[in-house]
């Protein structure tokens, strides 16, 4: 089995490539990612997707192919700039890598590509499953597009799965690594009223459902990857301030937040009810299907 995995030198992907093997990655940094992942990955293609087409060696097909690539919606004020590199960097480059395998001698049989809950938009109270309808604005606009473009390989037999992701969970990375140092000195506190619903994941159950997505081929298209049980921003407050033992009693405006993030801090008070009605169809079992359980095997390992 050979595999390509975009987006591999990522908070996600790092993990993910101690679950795979026979796995090739790319690189915008060639020499660093073979000098650091030289025992891990059968080989690295350096491209840049900003400014370069993607070329794959001849002769080698690849099986399945997982595509992580995106830049951060959290690092960094929305400016212009930002917005465009934040779509450039899904939508253009996922369309340079199907362009790449349709070119290719033989396209892979699975296409597992990263999408966000972002396209559901603000939902309110309802309870959203695969079938909801589309949101409006920025990131809504973007995983449409996004999901657009992986979904052309599968007018050429190719398998898809949209991960839907939520709020990534976990060590070293994802929503945490900003918040648990504020949380730890008791500068925590919820969103706003704290009632807007969250949609979370633990970082081990995101690279268990790709690696499950790669392999259950009777699952195509779009596939919530948020734990099943949502919480509300005031629950997930408490509950962490309580894993991590100190108070959480200072809540961040919107409006101090929209001056330090820009148009991000709209984001952050979307009510998402998101369940993962697909993948618990199909099988798939959590290791940490609820916040308070995912939160003390984070912070506890740390």
């Amino acid at each position: 089995m050979s595999i390509l995995l975009t987006g591999g030198t990522g908070f996600v992907g790092k993990k993910l490539i101690n679950r795979l093997e026979g796995v090739s990655i790319t690189s915008r940094n060639g020499q660093r990612a073979r000098e650091k992942f030289a025992d891990k990955v059968d080989s690295v293609i350096e491209w840049k997707p900003a400014t370069q087409d993607l070329t794959l060696p001849s002769g080698r097909p690849y099986d399945q192919v997982i595509n992580l690539m995106g830049e951060s919606i959290a690092e960094g004020r929305w400016s212009d700039a930002k917005k465009k590199r934040i779509r450039d960097s899904r939508v253009q480059g996922t369309r340079k890598l199907v362009d790449a395998l349709l070119k290719s001698d033989e396209p892979p049989s699975t296409f597992v590509s990263a999408s966000a809950i972002g396209i559901y938009g603000d939902a309110g109270e309802a309870t959203v499953d695969e079938q909801y309808e589309h949101g409006t604005g920025f990131l809504t606009d973007v995983c449409q597009e996004w999901e657009a473009e992986a979904f052309r390989l599968a007018d050429h037999g190719v398998r898809v799965v949209c991960l839907r992701i939520g709020i990534v969970l976990g060590q070293s990375g994802g929503a945490l690594e900003k918040m648990l140092p504020l949380f730890k000195w008791g500068l925590g506190g919820k969103l706003g009223s704290g009632k807007q619903w969250m949609a979370w994941i633990h970082v081990d159950d995101l690279v268990s459902m790709i690696v499950w997505a790669l392999n259950a081929n009777s699952v195509s298209g779009p596939v919530n990857a948020t734990a099943p049980n949502p919480v509300r921003n005031k629950e997930f407050t408490a509950a962490l301030a309580k894993t991590v033992n100190r108070p959480a009693w200072l809540p961040a405006p919107k409006f101090g937040l929209r001056l330090a993030l820009g148009e991000f801090a709209n984001s952050l008070f979307f009510s998402q009810k998101v369940v993962p009605n697909a993948a618990l169809e199909n099988g798939f079992v959590f290791q940490f299907p609820n916040l308070e359980k995912a939160l003390v095997d984070i912070v506890q390992s740390k």
